[in-house]
């Protein structure tokens, strides 16, 4: 039988800068074409490493290049409330600019290699160059943007619509990203996505069931294989 999760490599969830979210803020710009200088700024942290702590002190945005990062927010029962997945050129802490404390839990996924950028000095660049400005704007936009819809997700869609809506988000953001295989890996567990959908790990696991038996989908272990893409989307829609 053709293992049809095979072609799926780790370098699918990597980005290379020039498809980074802000690649034009490294390449060559920011940092006057000194790629040593790119380098330099790289940082890795381990799987289930938190990266930083809700109301520290906001200093620096995280880029990821490869890995996963999740944020979340502790409630007052001591239970996490996951209310982002960031991927492979996403950049993380944008939400802080206002607040200038990092107003979520950051945790790696997995093996995670992020670029850290300085909040003072992308001010520097958005104070003095206009695409960045306009690039920043349509960050923070964007991320508006996808909070309006996971609020959506929660309030109006059924179980089984959220969950296809989660599945094909991460192919649309991966295919931004310049991977457009219909191979996925789920970097974060079962239990993280019915977290961030609002539902029971078993509603997940029961879902996925019935999108292969509807030939929607193939899932195996973390590893997810679209077979039907547009019964995926009639289905999130």
């Amino acid at each position: 039988m053709q293992n049809i999760f095979k072609t799926l490599r780790s370098k699918s969830y990597s980005v290379p800068c020039e498809l980074c979210s802000i690649g034009s803020l490294c390449i060559p710009m920011m940092l006057n074409n000194k790629i040593d200088s790119i380098l330099n700024r790289k940082v890795s942290y381990s799987k289930d490493e938190i990266v930083v702590k809700a109301n520290t002190p906001f200093t620096k945005f995280y880029i990821i290049h490869a890995g996963a990062f999740k944020t979340f927010v502790t409630t007052a029962d001591n239970h996490q409330q996951i209310n982002g997945f960031y991927l492979p050129g996403d950049i993380v802490g944008l939400d802080s600019i206002s607040t200038k404390v990092y107003n979520n839990t950051i945790q790696a996924l997995s093996n995670t290699q992020v670029c850290e950028l300085r909040y003072d000095e992308l001010m520097s660049l958005v104070d003095n160059q206009k695409n960045i400005r306009d690039m920043v704007f349509n960050l923070l936009s964007s991320d508006i943007y996808n909070y309006q819809k996971l609020v959506l997700c929660y309030s109006q869609k059924k179980a089984d619509e959220r969950l296809a809506t989660f599945i094909y988000s991460l192919y649309q953001r991966y295919k931004e990203r310049g991977h457009s295989s219909l191979n996925i890996k789920l970097m974060m567990s079962r239990a993280d996505i019915a977290n961030y959908l609002g539902l029971t790990i078993e509603t997940v696991s029961r879902n996925l069931s019935k999108f292969q038996e509807q030939n929607i989908l193939s899932a195996k272990g973390k590893y997810i294989f679209i077979k039907n893409l547009n019964a995926l989307i009639d289905l999130g829609n």
